[in-house]
């Protein structure tokens, strides 16, 4: 992912280099008006942040009422929606939920990819309303590698959801319309350069998740 960023600044770097390289013995005032870059390189990192927040939002009809569609979401089933390309890459990706209690406090274990995420309900309005925040994160990603398992620091902390949450409206034929906000956290530099890119992955995830809420919530017994 990294490849696009990375490769043009290698590509100047060894012009650079090169450049550098052919002044020899040339007097020192070449090699020092370098520093003449110094305040654009420090003006460029106070423009872009190291730590970008952002929010999403996101919604979806389903054909239930809002009563089966919090029971989907408070108890969400093995998601077997298919992968978008980042998750068959390695990003960490859901697998499924479950709310341990009831009403605001109560602990939610969100199985991913990567592990298990803690997280704590703040908002509990039975058949509107839920949010919880997270308090244990897992990795972010997923170390492609032949070994069985890697500790790849690189990949934790980069990048987090602070806050999710659902809001189920009844709609006039008795469906319900899911309203998904999600917040998060990015510690990447440049920011400009990868806060597209994690918008896209948040959207297809939540997609995702959106999809197998009204699949679960529309299933009716047999």
């Amino acid at each position: 992912m990294a490849a696009p960023l990375a490769i043009p600044v290698a590509w100047v770097g060894a012009l650079l280099g090169q450049s550098i390289a052919r002044l020899g013995r040339r007097p020192a005032r070449h090699t020092l008006s370098g520093f003449a870059l110094l305040p654009i390189v420090f003006a460029t990192e106070y423009a872009f942040p190291p730590m970008t927040t952002f929010e999403t939002y996101q919604t979806i009809g389903v054909n239930a009422p809002p009563a089966m569609v919090w029971n989907a979401i408070v108890k969400m089933d093995t998601i077997d929606e298919p992968l978008a390309l980042p998750f068959r890459l390695g990003v960490a990706y859901p697998l499924r939920g479950e709310v341990l209690g009831e009403g605001v406090g109560a602990t939610r274990r969100g199985g991913f990819s990567t592990g298990i995420a803690i997280e704590r309900v703040t908002e509990w309005i039975f058949g509107q309303r839920l949010a919880f925040v997270v308090e244990n994160d897992v990795p972010a990603m997923q170390e492609i590698s032949p070994y069985r398992e890697v500790h790849a620091p690189h990949a934790v902390g980069y990048f987090r959801t602070t806050l999710t949450s659902f809001e189920l409206a009844r709609r006039p034929d008795g469906g319900t319309e899911i309203i998904e906000r999600t917040f998060h956290q990015l510690k990447l530099d440049p920011a400009y350069y990868w806060l597209p890119m994690a918008r896209w992955i948040v959207r297809e995830n939540n997609a995702r998740v959106l999809a197998h809420i009204r699949h679960q919530a529309e299933q009716r017994p047999d």
